[in-house]
């Protein structure tokens, strides 16, 4: 939906002095791009800025923070340029309004189906200067690019004014950027066999020993974390292709697309990712030393049309709708769930999304259910902020129910404080355990042990878990950006796609219903779909801003609940 509001790219690049404009008004051939909603940037066209020389002005709300983020953009055709080296310059200045505001230049080169090219958002170089400054960003255009995106950033609610902009070829990639290129390749080969085999050894000869990763704002040591995903015994069989190089001296910039088929279950999971990664050449050999994630997705095969039909009956036979006709009444009908969760003494409540309206709200009836109708004593929860609503319906209307706070820490390390928790304190309550699918989940060959897995094992059927699922709406998370952190907000879901687990779900027609996973005719079409790997919206801290299919996790919902919540459409404003 976004993309068909944006405008068209370019055929070439326009306007880009501001020679032309209007007062109070946009440049022509330059758009607004704000990050999140009600957040409004605003550009203006000035015509002495920088001397005599006319400028853009992009002006943040008084309301906005310094997570908040707007851009002045221009699209245009990439055909010209491919193969090609070019360079973007142009003279920038910030006027901060608050502390934290900061300015950033950007050049992007877009490839076929999404996929991005080189890319350079100069997080790591922020502008902060109230005084005009000439700023540079170079690459190579991918040989297939499409198009490519050149422009200025602004976090917060201050002024970033741009002039003078220069866009052009910088020169054909050079032998030595080519033979530099062929070799980090070659490098990213030596990588992927020696993963498929399992040789860490071979994979420090590559990897500088301080080398660093980064995900969003989360940094980490790179060559521990590859040995640690190796030790857990999975031979993936990768490759790496290399999209786009940029040489500096004896360091180079490049952007590499990762594609590593897991052998479990069956070979038919895959998983796709970006990375901008740093290489040094040192003693004549080109090592490893920084990578930042720019997206990721999962891919499996998606569910037959034939099969969702019969699914979907199914799912309307055994499935119990969750809505009310009663005013006041959102959630209801949830004597099925009563019913599965029988003597259980522990129920774990998940969710596959932080702060919607949704998932709070269910959970919240929830609680109230198993408290007054089921002799529920304790809640503990791994994530308080999220629990903040409920805390204050049991302090109003349940003051004899204890609520504690568990802070998120490794699986293991979670549910042995866990269980010292209600086997000491509260060793006769029946607990309920506020969390999301990730920590609840009990088991699943697609991924590691889980703090529910470990809990399973010492409560055996005792422990009940419910998961939540969704279809499409309103999410809160970090937003990622190319590797760039926006800051906690809300983000759009868009339909997850056909075949998907939601999309099959969704086929019910139900826009709320509980499902009794456990009890389901093992022979049925629903049972064994349910025990296979399908891609399930599952958002944990981030949202992948420019690969939404990032937030769909494969999941053999079988092997992970009991029982599942599925809702349709999600709203934000949960607390």
């Amino acid at each position: 939906m976004l993309a068909g509001l944006l405008p068209a790219a370019l055929v070439a690049q326009t306007n880009l002095q501001f020679q032309q404009g209007d007062p109070l008004k946009a440049p022509p051939g330059w758009y607004v791009l704000d990050a999140l909603r009600d957040t409004e940037y605003l550009a203006e066209w000035h015509a002495n800025c920088r001397g005599d020389a006319p400028c853009a002005v992009l002006a943040g709300p008084a309301t906005a923070t310094a997570g908040n983020l707007g851009k002045l953009l221009q699209d245009f055709d990439a055909a010209p340029f491919r193969g090609k080296r070019v360079k973007l310059r142009a003279w920038i200045k910030l006027e901060a309004g608050a502390v934290g505001d900061r300015a950033h230049m950007l050049l992007q080169v877009n490839r076929p189906n999404a996929e991005t090219g080189f890319s350079d958002y100069m997080e790591d170089r922020p502008i902060v200067s109230s005084e005009w400054k000439s700023y540079d960003i170079g690459g190579v255009v991918a040989p297939d690019a499409e198009n490519i995106r050149i422009g200025v950033a602004l976090y917060g609610r201050g002024r970033v004014s741009v002039s003078g902009v220069e866009f052009a070829e910088d020169g054909i990639v050079t032998a030595h950027g080519a033979e530099a290129r062929e070799a980090i390749q070659k490098q990213y080969a030596r990588l992927d066999s020696a993963f498929a085999r399992g040789d860490k050894e071979e994979v420090a000869k590559v990897v500088l020993p301080d080398a660093q990763m980064r995900v969003g704002s989360v940094r980490e040591p790179l060559l521990p974390a590859i040995q640690g995903e190796m030790q857990q015994g999975a031979r993936l069989t990768a490759r790496t292709k290399l999209v786009s190089a940029q040489l500096d001296g004896a360091d180079a910039v490049v952007t590499v697309e990762r594609e590593a088929a897991d052998p479990t279950p069956g070979g038919k999971r895959r998983v796709v990712t970006m990375h901008r990664d740093t290489w040094s050449l040192v003693k004549d050999a080109w090592r490893w030393r920084e990578s930042i994630e720019l997206a990721y997705h999962w891919v499996l095969p998606p569910t037959s049309v034939s099969v969702v039909r019969v699914i979907a009956a199914e799912l309307k036979a055994h499935a119990k709708p969750l809505q009310s006709e009663q005013p006041g009444e959102e959630w209801a009908n949830l004597e099925a769930f009563g019913a599965a969760v029988g003597e259980s003494r522990i129920v774990a409540l998940g969710e596959a999304a932080r702060g919607t309206r949704e998932f709070n709200g269910l959970k919240l009836r929830l609680v109230e259910y198993l408290i007054k109708d089921k002799g529920f004593t304790v809640l503990v929860a791994t994530n308080p902020q999220e629990a903040a609503g409920v805390l204050q319906w049991l302090t109003a209307n349940a003051p004899q129910a204890a609520f504690v706070a568990l802070d998120s820490s490794g699986a293991q390390d979670m549910a042995n404080r866990f269980s010292s928790l209600i086997d000491t304190t509260y060793p006769k309550a029946k607990v309920i355990l506020w969390t999301d699918n990730g920590h609840a989940r009990f088991g699943d060959e697609m991924a590691d042990k889980a703090m529910g897995e470990w809990l399973r094992e010492r409560y055996g059927r005792s422990f009940y878990v419910a998961g939540f699922a969704f279809r499409r709406g309103e999410v809160r998370a970090v937003g990622v950006d190319n590797g760039d952190s926006k800051g906690l907000g809300m983000w759009t879901v868009p339909p997850s796609p056909e075949g998907s687990g939601d999309a099959v779900l969704s086929a019910a027609g139900m826009p709320a219903f509980f499902l009794d996973v456990a009890t389901l005719p093992a022979s049925g079409t629903l049972a064994r779909w349910l025990t296979e790997a399908h891609l399930f919206h599952d958002l944990g801290a981030y949202w992948v801003v420019q690969d939404p299919d990032a937030a769909l996790q494969p999941a053999e919902v079988r092997k992970r609940y009991d029982g599942l919540f599925f809702v349709e459409e999600l709203h934000g404003g949960g607390e």
